[in-house]
């Protein structure tokens, strides 16, 4: 199963980069002048396949079809295409407009007057921007993005295939596609604003391993009445490729030369109305014609078109040699045409040549911010517009009041000369006036400017401070948390404030996990059977096999916490439950590795002390192993009254167990105290039956039993009569009287 869009059919398996009739390409330079180690015609005999090749699967169909039949496929695409296009331009219009509330461009006005505010409220921009710093660092931490989980029963074997799957994948995404994180931030910040965003991921051929992009909204097309891309009826990604790129695809193999074995010359390109809003916003002003290029559509859609061949190829789903008779759906395929020209370049099979249902291989992963009543999301520009533009206006006319009252302007008389005009007076200065015997209070009348009204003031901030807590309140709640309120009202305030983002945060973690199946597909059809490669501290070693399915990909993310601050306070909320809870309940040493780990700390179990063996030692011996935080433990053989009794002893005395230092150490030896205890009836127990099995000459479960409860019954009494003379025994002389 590979990839139908940049699979070269010329190329083994192996993904090797060189075509044995071209040599080696020179794919790093601007212009590249091949050299043909074989003649044109021949060349031109081998890309157009009029040599008997092999069945491929991946085969580029397009070679084996007719003139007219290529202009039919190619009409059909750019009509589906410009439908598309046109169904969703009032839906692109909305965001030109959108587009101004950004404050992402300078400008200047004369209108209502001369050096009037043109700032804009950073509502939108500043909401976006904090949405991706918070999503990026959820979606990619440090340590990679994936972690792997069995399907199954565990097995050692799986265990290691998932350690292995995680550890290559994590290289991947961070040393080997070192484009993965630009894109993925290019895509979190187009995602909020727009409300849906596209990545790509595919295998290039030129570069010999799997590569992601982030798509630009106005270069991808579905259909309105589309739900989803599985179910989307055909979409197209339009693809910009200079004349010396599409020379290197179509001698790769990607694509095939026209009957005509040529292509237009490259045009100019006419951005969309989308496009054009943006370039006005970052003030770009490209020059098309000194760049041009070829358009290509990249068309997924579904065809009838393998029923050729000189005696009628069968359809493949019911076997009917008639296209016209056969009542089967189409299939899909991915079809790309050169728009200018209309010429079919390739036309591949997009499903897996294993699949008997034959369905579709999807290659794009759709975000989406949150889902509207379509197929394309809603973003902030959508939520948060109107009330951007509301407090852009309040915050102009404040603004603009405030200079007004600043620098008030007026009326003055005829005959009054002021020197030096009409310029504003700056602080400190006097100007003479010419205004012999006039009275200048008369003479020169202001105008009654108002000083900014606290009332708009107030309603900006109103406005503002809805729109910034419909975008994200957990900023405010933590603000106003008191660093003496208990653990779980901070988490049940912070988990309240963080709902938008929660439901926004397991879309992406959807999201990201069909991108890392994607991935994974791939990684399967070009792997080697068996990859090096290195990693520090690990023994980098990949395999084919390990990506057969028996281990599912999911990205590290957790779609239940979406974000450090909630994971924090809920390990501080099991860290003050663990310090409440009786001795033995909580693992203390998991309970600080997971407050570590919280944190965002690399390798946290460096700073935890490992697990050591408890060693047989006396009662003082263990007391001091205790003081230094090692492990103690009962032992079967030992003196257990002498650990009882000075244990005991310590704990009561009040200069050593009464003391605050040696508060954490009382648990402990209580602890320890309940196994010696326990160990000590249990070897009591343990003798008597031993005794009592030999001298009753049978071990059967009835006279065992019988033998147990007489024991428990005679050590009750011995130890009440012992407790009543106030005496204590060792435990050989408990026993002996209890054997007589």
């Amino acid at each position: 199963m590979a990839n139908p869009m940049e699979r070269n059919p010329f190329i083994d398996q192996g993904g090797g980069g060189n075509n044995p009739l071209l040599g080696e390409l020179p794919i790093n330079e601007e212009e590249i002048e091949i050299e043909l180690p074989v003649g044109e015609d021949e060349l031109l005999e081998y890309i157009m396949g009029t040599e008997e090749q092999p069945y491929n699967h991946w085969d580029n169909l397009a070679l084996s079809l007719d003139e007219d039949e290529l202009l039919e496929i190619a009409n059909n695409v750019i009509e589906e295409f410009d439908a598309d296009k046109e169904s969703r331009s009032e839906w692109e219009s909305t965001f030109e407009r959108g587009f101004d509330l950004l404050g992402l461009k300078l400008q200047e006005t004369s209108e209502p007057f001369e050096g009037a505010c043109t700032a804009v409220h950073p509502l939108i921009i500043e909401s976006a921007v904090k949405f991706q710093a918070k999503a990026s660092q959820e979606l990619f931490p440090a340590k990679g993005p994936v972690r792997t989980q069995i399907l199954g029963a565990s097995t050692p074997e799986k265990e290691k295939q998932a350690n292995r799957v995680m550890n290559f994948m994590n290289y991947q995404l961070t040393q080997q596609m070192p484009e993965y994180f630009d894109e993925t931030e290019r895509m979190l910040f187009n995602l909020p604003v727009f409300g849906s965003a596209f990545k790509k991921t595919y295998y290039d051929l030129t570069l010999e391993r799997p590569v992601v992009e982030f798509v630009p909204i106005d270069n991808f097309y579905v259909s309105y009445n589309a739900s989803d891309l599985k179910n989307a009826d055909h979409y197209t990604q339009v693809i910009y490729r200079t004349p010396n790129d599409l020379k290197k695809d179509i001698m790769a193999g990607m694509y095939a030369l026209p009957e005509d074995d040529n292509l237009m010359e490259p045009s100019e390109v006419t951005p969309s109305t989308l496009r054009q809003k943006m370039d006005s916003i970052l003030g770009i002003q490209p020059d098309y014609s000194q760049n041009p290029q070829h358009t290509l559509l990249e068309h997924h859609c579904y065809l009838k078109i393998e029923h050729r061949g000189e005696e009628g190829c069968p359809c493949p789903m019911c076997g009917e040699k008639e296209i016209d008779n056969c009542l089967c759906v189409g299939l899909p395929y991915v079809i790309t045409v050169d728009q200018d020209s209309k010429s079919v370049l390739s036309i591949r099979r997009n499903w897996n040549e294993n699949d008997p249902l034959k369905e579709k291989l999807l290659w794009f992963t759709h975000y989406r911010f949150v889902p509207g009543f379509g197929f394309y999301g809603l973003g902030y520009i959508h939520f948060l517009g109107n009330l951007t533009a509301t407090s852009t206006a309040a915050m102009r006319n404040l603004i603009d009041a405030g200079q007004f009252a600043t620098l008030p302007g007026g009326f003055k008389a005829r005959g009054v000369r002021v020197t030096g005009g009409d310029e504003p007076i700056a602080p400190g200065e006097f100007r003479e006036v010419e205004a012999t015997g006039v009275d200048l209070n008369k003479a020169i009348i202001n105008l009654p400017y108002k000083e900014p009204s606290a009332t708009l003031m107030q309603m900006l901030q109103f406005v503002s401070t809805a729109g910034q807590k419909f975008a994200d309140e957990t900023d405010q709640v933590v603000s106003d948390a008191s660093n003496y309120g208990p653990v779980g009202t901070t988490v049940a305030l912070i988990e309240q404030s963080m709902k938008f983002f929660s439901g926004i945060h397991k879309r992406l973690h959807y999201s990201q996990r069909q991108e890392l199946q994607i991935l994974s597909r791939i990684n399967y059809d070009f792997l080697p059977d068996e990859y090096p490669y290195d990693i520090p501290l690990v023994d980098g070693n990949i395999f084919k096999q390990d990506f057969d399915g028996r281990v599912d990909i999911i990205p590290v993310s957790d779609p239940n916490i979406p974000s450090s601050s909630h994971r924090l306070a809920q390990a501080q909320m099991i860290m003050q439950l663990a310090s409440q809870a009786p001795p033995g309940i909580y693992n203390f040493k998991a309970v600080n590795a997971a407050i570590l780990d919280a944190i965002n700390i690399d390798h946290p179990e460096r700073f935890i002390v490992p697990e050591q063996e408890p060693k047989p030692l006396d009662p003082v011996s263990d007391i001091m192993q205790a003081t230094k935080g090692m492990p103690i433990k009962a032992f079967p053989g030992q003196d257990h009254k002498a650990h009882i009794v000075v244990k005991q002893s310590f704990i009561q005395d009040p200069t050593l167990g009464q003391t605050p230092i040696m508060a954490k150490v009382v648990p402990i030896l209580e602890a320890n105290i309940r196994e010696h205890t326990i160990m000590m009836y249990q070897e009591q127990m343990g003798g008597m039956l031993k005794m009592g099995t030999e001298q009753a000459g049978t071990g059967s479960p009835e006279a065992i039993s019988a033998i147990t409860q007489g024991a428990a019954q005679e050590i009750l009494q011995n130890n009440q009569r012992m407790a009543e003379m106030g005496t204590t025994e060792s435990l050989e002389k408990q026993t002996l009287e209890l054997q007589k």
